[in-house]
């Protein structure tokens, strides 16, 4: 079941096989993050447990590079710790976070004409 979470809701590159535990528990935390369905208990169970402590890990991650000074760093932890806290990805929509009042066509028209609109200025 993890390879097809690898598959269906890991939209960034894991570079860990998922027979590793570091593999196993960045596919559970993409996909807690996508909203994906998670049908096997014990890893419902390790889901719950990542998604619990992820967020707080990114956020401390985030406060050290701040106050090293390393903004590039700095703003990737924030992204990932938004994200986990709202569980939409910073490449997506704001809009997601109404997710039961619009269809899901709304969202995927306008994130690919946000790709349209952006590949118009390179």
């Amino acid at each position: 079941e993890v390879d097809r979470l690898k598959k269906e809701a890991c939209p960034l590159e894991t570079l860990a096989p998922v027979e590793e535990f570091s593999g196993k528990s960045n596919v559970l935390l993409q996909a807690y993050v996508s909203k994906a369905r998670v049908s096997s208990f014990t890893l419902i169970s390790d889901t719950n447990y990542i998604a619990s402590n992820a967020g707080r890990v990114a956020r401390a991650l985030f406060e050290m590079c701040l106050k090293s000074g390393n903004a590039s760093a700095a703003l990737k932890f924030l992204r990932l710790a938004k994200s986990i806290d709202h569980r939409f990805w910073w490449f997506q929509t704001p809009l997601r976070a109404f997710e039961h009042e619009l269809k899901k066509n709304v969202y995927v028209a306008l994130e690919d004409s946000r790709v349209a609109s952006e590949a118009g200025y390179n």
